[in-house]
């Protein structure tokens, strides 16, 4: 569920070798995440999540994996 929004979300943008590396890494986490829902994992997605967003100048301050680590 996860991984698939991110690669929907990943498929219209252009990206650096920087940013392809931080995208294969959100994806992984999600994929993980989506298998085992540990809150571990989703905390490390949504901080890689941002990087990524930052690294491509999204200014969107919209941060959907939020509800993710509410309990």
């Amino acid at each position: 569920m996860v991984k698939v929004a991110l690669e929907a979300w990943l498929s219209g943008i252009e990206l650096s070798l920087d940013q392809k590396i931080l995208a294969q890494i959100c994806l992984a986490l999600a994929e993980d995440f989506d298998a085992k829902a540990n809150t571990s994992t989703a905390a490390e997605l949504r901080k890689t999540y941002l990087e990524l967003k930052r690294s491509i100048g999204d200014t969107d301050s919209a941060d959907p994996l939020d509800a993710l680590l509410k309990r």
